[in-house]
């Protein structure tokens, strides 16, 4: 794959209503303030991680976010793509005006399509394109638009990813005993609970230029579906593995080179032990560096491609990443001290969702223009 540039980004988090702000809060290891919602079945309460709360209908939310992430020297949009990739879609304003009207019209649902065609009319993006494969999402919307930038189709694309607060994704993930009891958030700890879901506005301009100040360059990437089972992947991890090396020959590197491993990390059961044995498959035992982010930003679902993405390039940019304390039991050897690494290192992210789509993404960050491996 040729590399395109991601020139310019956003994030808003419960880390911070800002890219720089989350990941100063990460690099130093601050945990997000986290709200609490109630299981209805169980009378159990759970732990949410909210953005924090403006007043902002959700189109409005958007329409800063794009605007953060272009910049006050936008130029016109009419050669750019628009990318729109979620698994909420306007679910919680959904559930707040049924709530308040006691009762559900059809009319009042707006489906993910006629979102993006409505950013599109609004911002003059040249055409608009929906993406809505579970935790993949946003990881799918940065390889889609690196392919149709490759292509010449559209000199730039805009990948925009969001995941907002929702009673159906909150109660459905305890209905399936995916969410964490303790509220310890501790992916591959042999005593893992559970996941913690936690809210996220991404959205990053893709382009085969640098721009001005790029954050990274998308080296390759590779997304499939494990068709062995409905809902999840084989636990054996064989095809992650498979997903991984593929992603590694799309970017011209070997797996050896890679710097750091951007684990997925759900800390549900079948997912970090698929995964896990995956990684092992690849490296063995001689493992790069490995870096979880989920315990400080929460599972953002359809969002975390491209939350977890940028939230680690720019908190490299920083400085050291933040360890677990949990390391020493690990199911994959886990940082136990703070990481540093070179901001230009070569990263392998992973993605794995639910219903067996898996994908990973090869990410070199910008700071010495090194020709990325080849």
């Amino acid at each position: 794959m040729t590399p395109v540039h991601l020139q310019r980004a956003a994030l808003h988090c419960a880390l911070g209503e800002d890219l720089s702000t989350a990941a100063l809060a990460l690099q130093q290891g601050r945990q997000a303030q986290a709200g609490q919602f109630q299981l209805h079945e169980l009378q159990e309460p759970r732990l949410y991680l909210y953005a924090a709360q403006t007043g902002e209908s959700l189109a409005q939310r958007l329409d800063r976010l794009i605007d953060e992430c272009l910049g006050a020297n936008a130029q016109a949009l009419d050669d750019c793509l628009l990318i729109v990739a979620s698994t909420s879609l306007d679910i919680g304003e959904l559930e707040a005006l049924t709530s308040s009207q006691q009762g559900f019209s059809p009319a009042d649902s707006t489906s993910l399509d006629s979102l993006a065609s409505q950013l599109r009319q609004r911002w003059g993006f040249a055409a608009a394109f929906t993406l809505n494969t579970a935790c993949t999402s946003a990881a799918n919307g940065l390889l889609y638009g690196a392919r149709l930038i490759n292509a010449g189709q559209y000199r730039r694309a805009l990948a925009l990813s969001f995941e907002t607060p929702s009673a159906i994704a909150m109660q459905g993930f305890g209905a399936l005993a995916l969410s964490s009891p303790s509220g310890q958030y501790r992916p591959f700890h042999p005593e893992r609970d559970g996941l913690v879901l936690g809210e996220a506005y991404a959205c990053v301009l893709l382009a085969a230029e640098p721009g001005e100040a790029p954050l990274a360059r998308l080296l390759g990437g590779f997304s499939a579906c494990d068709t062995s089972n409905l809902t999840t992947t084989r636990e054996d991890g064989s095809h992650i593995h498979w997903v991984m090396q593929q992603a590694l020959r799309s970017a011209g590197c070997t797996a050896e080179q890679i710097e750091l491993v951007k684990l997925h990390g759900t800390a549900t059961t079948a997912n970090d032990q698929a995964e896990s044995n995956g990684m092992r498959l690849l490296y063995g035992e001689r493992m790069p560096a490995l870096s979880l982010l989920k315990p400080w930003l929460g599972h953002t679902l359809g969002a975390c491609g491209l939350s977890e993405s940028l939230l680690l390039l720019r908190s490299l940019q920083l400085g050291p990443l933040p360890a677990v304390d949990y390391a020493a039991e690990a199911l994959l050897p886990l940082a136990a001290q703070p990481q540093s690494l070179s901001p230009d290192s070569l990263l392998l992210a992973n993605f794995f969702g639910f219903g067996g789509n898996n994908a990973s993404l090869v990410v070199q960050g910008c700071n010495t223009g090194e020709q990325p491996c080849r």
